[in-house]
């Protein structure tokens, strides 16, 4: 093969923490460069960030499943098995390298040697011992935070209530007797206030408490890593001193309860302030071990998307309330609702349990799935490029919600405008998917179905067809030929069939996917219209524009009559009905058809609407097709006019109209 002029990539120098590790280093990033796949596509496929691909390829021991992953998304079989086993053997030998000799020295100078090394190593160990010990207790503190924060939450809205329910009390009371009952009502009212003010206390103290200890623990994290690098170093001959280093046994307190009762409130309050003083007394006591002072805490805290909800008073509702209201305005459609209030509710609880707990991580992707579905595709991509990764090192890259995940990193990825990414990515998923769950899972075949549709929306219409031929065989083999899944991809396969050249092919597969949509699902069912609608197109691009024009014509009806006379669906039917009518042999027609639609369409969608345009665009031709070429290059005018102001000069679609203007300028100025 020729070399080509592509530039290699500009890796950073290896800077292996052994001989073995370099070795593998090497070995990958040999792959990764012949593979030509770029960081970011990398960063997908094996379910890390761009920054941890290229780190892992720095010199690090990296883990089994990243080699493994790496290995499958750069090499091709029948390799692929091969160069695994050849990896997986270069990373056993950085995991367990040879002893090092000590080097050969008079027997003097050899003895002090090696009772140095020794010493160095006992020091080192010892305080590897103790990091590790106060890691496992800064992260006992920080769970037992999290779990009082949850608990003082409840506590102080159920105070909030008993709070309103006693000052009506008061009040009802104070208006109908006086005396020594309404002193009582007084106090009880007082005591609940008091106990209000103290759980929000312990609450601000709980939550300053989670972020001091996280904050340790995460310092003392990099203090390890490096003490375990030394240790490594320094050890010679004889056995690891890791072998025997202390396992922690975390058992959380036991999560506080109260009532609405004001003793049981206040027996939970005294055992919240205990679990909140017993944590302050270990993360002080560790801090001034670390640092020679009490920890301090920062005023922001962690883990919070960078893109908070935009509901005002999100934040002053219990988690709840949240959760309750993000299900009912996703159950009715409210994508902007549900993504304001799944993003609150995932920032609440990315701040207490953490941004990967598994309840996070729920909320997260309800966040990100509705934010697409809101109309922000590209940031539903970043979302869940970043749950891929967070899935990955939680859950492992074979778990099914980070293969979830990569599913939707991939979809997104696509509806952002970047089809050919989604294509690759799909490829790969598909290829887990088949490994993890098996070639007839249904989740693989969904795969499939994605992998094969944006093949087509990459530019290979012809791929696409025949990936789904192969598809549609397996859906039925596998799931049933009635079932959903398979009459997807029967659809999508006719639809790709007509794309890639053969309109009369993909006339003859709708029509049978009609018959049997309507069969299994009912006439009236979105997916039998769909397909309905699919049949009429492609029944007019096979030559055949009278037969288009009647099946648009019995499409209208019927989504008149479920969907109504102003839906988007019933408009783009009218819409096709109007050209086909005209494409029969009746231009006339046509325009009168197009003229009340036109009109339909700025009422309901609005004048600028890209539909509203199209529709004028197709008006004014018919008007000229009908005989009236003069009316047809003023409606032309008014349209070029409108086109440069919404879309700019340049447009494809204002270049169009620009040209039909021309034409039928001249047309008119040759009949006047």
């Amino acid at each position: 093969m020729a070399e080509t002029n592509k530039r290699g990539r500009k890796w950073a120098p290896i800077r292996p923490v052994n001989t073995q590790a370099g070795q593998l280093a090497q070995f990958l990033r040999h792959h990764v460069d012949a593979s030509g796949k770029t960081l970011a596509v990398l960063a997908g496929e094996v379910g890390y960030s761009k920054s941890q691909v290229s780190a892992l390829l720095g010199g690090r021991i990296p883990p089994r499943h990243f080699v493994i992953a790496l290995i499958s998304a750069t090499v091709p079989d029948p390799l692929s098995e091969r160069r695994r086993a050849d990896a997986l053997q270069l990373l056993h030998d950085a995991e367990h390298p040879p002893r090092t000799s000590a080097p050969t020295v008079p027997a003097r100078t050899g003895a002090v040697a090696l009772a140095q090394t020794q010493a160095d190593q006992i020091q080192v160990y010892e305080r590897l011992t103790r990091a590790l010990e106060q890691e496992g207790e800064l992260r006992q503190a920080a769970e037992n935070s999290a779990r009082l924060i949850w608990v003082l939450l409840g506590m102080v809205h159920r105070l909030d209530d008993r709070v309103r329910v006693l000052s009506v009390e008061r009040d009802r009371l104070a208006g109908q007797v006086a005396g020594g009952v309404v002193e009582a009502a007084e106090k009880r009212l007082a005591r609940a206030e008091e106990q209000k003010a103290r759980a929000e206390s312990e609450l601000a103290r709980a939550e300053e408490k989670k972020k001091q200890a996280e904050s340790l623990a995460d310092r003392l994290r990099d203090e390890i890593e490096a003490l375990t690098d030394e240790l490594d170093r320094l050890r010679g001959d004889g056995p690891s001193p890791h072998d025997d280093l202390p396992r922690q046994d975390v058992r959380l307190h036991e999560r506080p309860t109260g009532d609405a009762e004001a003793d049981d409130i206040d027996t939970a309050l005294a055992r919240a302030a205990a679990v909140n003083d017993e944590d302050s007394d270990t993360i002080d006591r560790i801090s001034t071990e670390i640092t020679g002072g009490p920890a301090l805490v920062e005023t922001e805290l962690p883990g919070v998307p960078d893109n908070p909800p935009t509901s005002s008073d999100a934040a002053n509702k219990p988690a709840a309330q949240l959760r309750q209201e993000a299900e009912a305005a996703a159950d009715r459609g409210d994508a902007a609702e549900a993504a304001s209030l799944y993003g609150a509710l995932a920032a609440i609880t990315s701040a207490y349990l953490g941004a990967r707990h598994p309840d996070t991580l729920k909320l997260r992707d309800a966040h990100a799935r509705w934010t697409g579905q809101n109309g922000d595709p590209a940031t539903a991509r970043d979302l869940h490029a970043v749950l891929v990764t967070d899935h990955t090192r939680v859950l492992g890259p074979d778990h099914e919600h980070t293969l979830t995940s990569r599913n939707n990193h991939a979809h997104w990825t696509g509806e952002a405008g970047d089809a050919t990414t989604a294509r690759d990515l799909h490829a790969a998923l598909v290829g887990d998917r088949t490994r993890v769950l098996g070639p007839d899972h249904q989740y693989t075949l969904i795969s499939r179905n994605e992998h094969a549709g944006w093949t087509g929306d990459a530019g290979d219409p012809a791929t696409a067809r025949d990936l789904y031929v192969l598809l549609v065989a397996d859906c039925a083999r596998a799931l049933g030929t009635d079932h959903e899944e398979t009459l997807v991809c029967r659809h999508n396969r006719a639809s790709w069939t007509g794309k890639a050249g053969d309109p009369a092919g993909a006339r003859d597969l709708f029509g049978v996917v009609v018959a049997d949509r309507a069969r299994v699902l009912g006439p009236d069912h979105e997916s039998t219209r769909i397909s309905r609608h699919n049949h009429a197109y492609w029944t007019g691009r096979a030559r055949d524009p009278a037969g288009a024009r009647d099946l648009c014509s019995a499409l209208v009806a019927d989504r008149i009559r479920v969907l109504g006379s102003d839906h988007e669906d019933t408009l783009d039917s009218r819409h096709d009905h109007a050209y086909w009518t005209g494409e029969a042999g009746d231009p006339a027609g046509a325009r009168d058809l197009f003229s009340a639609l036109v009109a339909d369409r700025i009422r309901v969608l609005g004048p600028d609407h890209e539909d509203t345009l199209y529709s004028r665009h197709e008006h004014a031709i018919w008007t000229g097709e009908a005989g009236d070429p003069a009316g047809a290059r003023d409606l032309f005018g008014v349209l070029v006019a409108d086109r440069v102001r919404v879309l700019g000069p340049g447009h494809e679609d204002t270049l169009n109209s620009r040209y039909k203007h021309v034409r039928w300028a001249d047309e008119a100025d040759g009949t006047a």
